[in-house]
């Protein structure tokens, strides 16, 4: 075993990477050191014969029975590199960072005559039998396969399918104090995302796998993660111009939007659930894992004081925040009232320019609202429909018959939401009745498919009747 190729490719006097190294332990050793190099990837080495031999693997060591991922064979290493974390500076081979992900001692099981090895490591996170076979993959006598054998009585790991918890929505008023923590309340697409082997998918809420439409965090989550296997929670939200999250700006996808998947849970790492412990410990060990580097995966912080954070919410206008409690158990698929959510809706107030009609409970009466509002330059310009939240009380054929005449005076029906371009106005000549509705925010009407935060009612709509009324979510 020689060292030679190692000190070819390194100068001791711009790398700080050991250049030496004598045994420390009877038993021989092992180390997993994640490399963040051009190329995230995990570096296996095995003490023999004085140095560490050492294989490259990019999707990291594999952890369930029978899995076997490519492991590339490098040149041996020092002793003292089992012990090495640090900074490899630019320039450099190599460069990059270098952390300890698992380390230990193995024992020989088996070594064949084309360089085969079966070892069984005994580490902080690897226990079991491995081995490592020169394939030579597509003709390259550096191209290995590590193995996770078999050990006796040794089942697969089943993967698990995990549903995101829900919040029960909750007026500020009742906001709890202590035994909770507060976050805000990110306006975007609930994505909860496995990462396996060192790639990562990426599910949404109603179980759509958005890996290739948010591709650029389905890359950088694998690298964010000090760990190949693990399921984390979180939002996908792009910002807008002030570094708010706005789905409006997300729904326009503009190239320079930034996209950033903010992490708050993590429910498995490395084949172990998680689900069962406190919230505390669980945030605690993500935050561990998270590399705070990236600019796309950011953690989700919290913060003790829930009032204070909501008023600062509603100063940056943003949808609202979250409150958890901090012994709570992550309940997969369920609604529960140990997460909270509080909401921060402003109020506007709309011209009602039309309706559309009824269906269903509705045939006689109307399906939605048609709102509107004052442009710069005095014109209506539509912005939305609201059919929701109505006391079905209130909705009967009074309400009809008032729109009805109304609508001769230039209150223009219509069947259907009225779709105009940004440049295009829905226009009435007597726009007299009026409604306060509230909402988070309303996405441009150029974005196609879902819209949120349009104007939605919840109040007793006796708008049609009266010149005025308040509506809100």
């Amino acid at each position: 075993m020689s060292l030679r190729e190692y000190e070819r490719k390194r100068d001791p006097k711009k790398t700080p990477e050991p250049f030496k190294g004598k045994r420390k332990s009877k038993d021989p050793i092992f180390v997993v050191q994640r490399h963040d190099a051009r190329r995230l990837h995990y570096d296996f080495r095995l003490e023999r014969d004085g140095v560490l031999l050492s294989w490259a693997v990019p999707k990291g060591v594999p952890l369930e029975p029978g899995q076997q991922h490519l492991a590339v064979h490098v040149e041996d290493h020092p002793l003292d590199y089992g012990s090495f974390e640090g900074e490899i500076p630019k320039g450099q081979y190599g460069a990059g960072t270098v952390e300890i992900w698992d380390s230990g001692t193995y024992e020989l099981l088996e070594e064949k005559r084309n360089g085969g090895l079966t070892v069984r490591l005994h580490g902080k996170k690897l226990e079991g039998t491995w081995a490592l076979v020169p394939a030579h993959l597509s003709g390259d006598e550096k191209n290995w396969l590590i193995l996770r054998k078999r050990d006796d009585g040794s089942k697969p790991a089943a993967r698990r399918d995990y549903k995101p918890m829900l919040a029960t929505l909750e007026d500020e008023k009742n906001m709890p104090r202590d035994g909770w923590e507060f976050e805000i309340k990110w306006d975007g697409y609930r994505i909860v995302a496995q990462v396996a082997g060192g790639e990562a998918v990426l599910r949404t809420r109603k179980d759509q796998d958005y890996t290739e439409r948010f591709s650029n965090v389905a890359k950088e989550l694998a690298k964010a993660l000090k760990t190949p296997d693990a399921v984390v929670d979180g939002e996908v939200c792009a910002l807008d111009e002030n570094g708010r999250p706005s789905f409006s700006a997300m729904q326009q996808g503009g190239a320079k939007t930034p996209i950033v998947y903010y992490i708050f849970d993590l429910l498995e790492v490395e084949g172990e659930p998680l689900i069962d412990l406190p919230l505390t410990e669980r945030r605690k060990r993500l935050a561990k894992l998270l590399d705070k580097r990236n600019r796309t995966v950011k953690f989700s912080e919290s913060f003790d004081d829930g009032p204070a954070l909501y008023e600062a919410a509603k100063e940056q206008r943003l949808e609202g925040i979250m409150g958890k409690r901090l012994d709570s158990r992550y309940q997969p698929g369920r609604r529960s009232r140990d997460w909270l959510k509080f909401k921060t809706h402003g109020e506007e107030e709309f011209v009602i320019a039309g309706y559309t009609r009824g269906k269903g409970r509705r045939e006689n009466s109307f399906g939605s609202l048609v709102l509107a509002r004052y442009g710069d330059d005095g014109e209506l310009e539509y912005v939305g429909n609201v059919g929701t939240g109505f006391d079905e009380k209130e909705i009967d054929s009074r309400t009809t018959a008032t729109c009805a005449r109304r609508s001769t005076s230039g209150c223009a029906r219509t069947r259907t939401r009225p779709r105009c371009a940004p440049s295009r106005r829905a226009r009435s000549r007597v726009p007299s009745p009026r409604a306060s509705a509230s909402c988070g925010s309303r996405t441009s009407t150029r974005s196609s498919g879902r819209r949120r935060g349009s104007p939605r009612a919840t109040c007793s709509p006796s708008i049609a009747t009266s010149r005025r009324s308040s509506c809100r979510t």
